[in-house]
């Protein structure tokens, strides 16, 4: 393909966001680099998504194999920002004509409860911590934390992924007692699919037989107002009917997973004995025109597994300007880095939201045209899974509108000299050659990709 005035750009983190900016601009004839600090570029869709999304999780993960393997665009892999090189250095000295910034929210945020961090991995989980071993801790060559899951788990959220959460802490604890208690092995995908109450059902047992008390899921607000709901519009008239059917869709998956819900709690302090975590006590809230009121009612929960699933940040990485917990920016779209004329930010390194949920978008709304040429097959069983959907197809769309201006400034801008070029080709071939990355991206991520549980229980066929 004849390349667009030679412009080179630069695009760190590739999943979502970032294969999608990088394809529309390598299809625009732009040479890109795209550089990620893991050696696949899947990000949360590899490691946030949990493990019974194989469908979605494969469709979404060769999307973005299809549009990295462009001849357009350089991957480079295992590349840490201001450690192999500086955002100064990638916009101001290698000589990319733009950076785009699209590394995603991966820093799980503070629980607000003063004190509650001395019992980090030992008492308290953080979600993302929780979803990166279930994951990837069958895998033999797994070296990160392990946790074992405890009965009468206390889970604090509310969005989406606290809801898959619930799941996989209730997923394992049944499982592992039916196992223990009758003798009868069943592989996670058929208790997530099936249920866990169907499973009992059909196995003639409860969990009240089987001696497991579940876990438990605080909110602080109402279960109406959970994200579970993939809303069609934005007309006053979609948000009553969204609530009633997210009210509905929890009482749902209570029914089907078995855990409980207690609303309108907000944590306000833990006990403790011998140093380890005994329990937390909930205020409970009244709420009045969206706002919450505290009441003199408390709830105490007895649990020695205390997981905070409410929400993610940007990591802050050396050598990128922060405002706060967020990218510093400005512009009328708020996506240019302050300190930089020639670095964009896109994805939820600017909005912050890390859950896969929907989000606060700045551009278009999903366009039907995407549905139609990528995804005219797809339906959905389970509205949680619709939600992710619908989430990975916003971020494509706001990709878009984010790099409509870019790209008018690149092709009426001055392009590179054959030296500026042949510069960033020889240095990022050496990062390339550091992690042993010959520059087939399709075998790369065929040789990386993590052993599957589903590969490795042989239950392929299943999914």
């Amino acid at each position: 393909m004849e390349h667009s005035g030679k412009h080179f750009i630069a695009i760190i983190g590739g999943s979502v966001a970032g294969s999608e900016a990088a394809y529309m601009l390598a299809k625009k004839g732009f040479r890109v680099v795209v550089f990620d600090q893991k050696n696949l570029p899947y990000g949360k869709i590899e490691d946030g998504l949990p493990k019974w999304h194989v469908g979605l999780r494969n469709k979404e993960e060769r999307l973005i194999d299809e549009r990295l393997n462009h001849p357009n665009i350089r991957f480079v892999p295992g590349f840490r920002l201001g450690q192999d090189a500086t955002l100064d250095e990638l916009a101001n000295q290698w000589g990319f004509s733009a950076v785009i910034i699209a590394i995603g929210a991966w820093l799980d945020r503070k629980l607000p409860l003063e004190g509650i961090e001395k019992f980090k991995n030992n008492g308290l989980i953080y979600q993302n911590d929780l979803l990166f071993w279930y994951n990837h801790h069958h895998e033999p060559n797994y070296k990160g934390p392990y946790y074992e899951l405890k009965d009468g788990t206390c889970v604090i959220g509310g969005g989406l992924a606290s809801i898959d959460v619930v799941k996989m802490i209730m997923i394992d604890l049944a499982q592992r007692a039916l196992k223990k208690q009758k003798g009868i092995d069943i592989d996670i995908f058929t208790f997530e699919k099936k249920g866990i109450a169907q499973i009992l059902e059909d196995n003639s047992t409860s969990l009240r037989e089987l001696g497991v008390k579940g876990c438990s899921l605080f909110y602080r607000r109402n279960a109406e107002d959970m994200p579970l709901y993939p809303r069609k519009g934005d007309s006053p008239e979609d948000l009553p009917k969204a609530k009633q059917v997210t009210e509905k869709l929890l009482k749902n998956y209570q029914n089907k997973y078995l855990f409980q819900f207690e609303p309108r709690c907000i944590p306000k302090e833990f006990t403790e004995e011998n140093g380890k975590l005994t329990g937390i006590t909930f205020q409970h809230v009244q709420i009045e025109n969206g706002q919450l009121t505290e009441t003199d009612e408390h709830l105490h929960f007895d649990t020695e597994m205390l997981i905070s699933s409410i929400g993610s940040l940007p990591e802050e990485l050396p050598s990128i300007p922060y405002n706060g917990s967020y990218l510093s920016t400005y512009g009328e779209f708020g996506h240019r880095v302050k300190g930089f004329d020639n670095v964009f930010a896109i994805g939820n390194v600017v909005t912050g939201k890390g859950n896969i949920v929907d989000s606060k978008k700045h551009g278009r709304e999903i366009t039907s045209k995407i549905i139609d040429d990528h995804f005219a097959d797809v339906t959905f069983e389970d509205p949680m899974e619709e939600k992710y959907f619908n989430y990975f197809r916003k971020v494509e769309s706001e990709t878009g509108d984010r790099l409509d201006d870019l790209i008018s400034e690149l092709e009426s801008s001055e392009a590179h000299s054959d030296e500026e070029i042949l510069f960033i080709l020889k240095i990022t071939q050496k990062l390339q050659e550091k992690v042993g990355f010959d520059g087939d991206y399709q075998k790369w991520v065929d040789d990386h990709r993590p052993v599957r549980l589903e590969e490795a229980q042989n239950l392929s066929s299943k999914k």
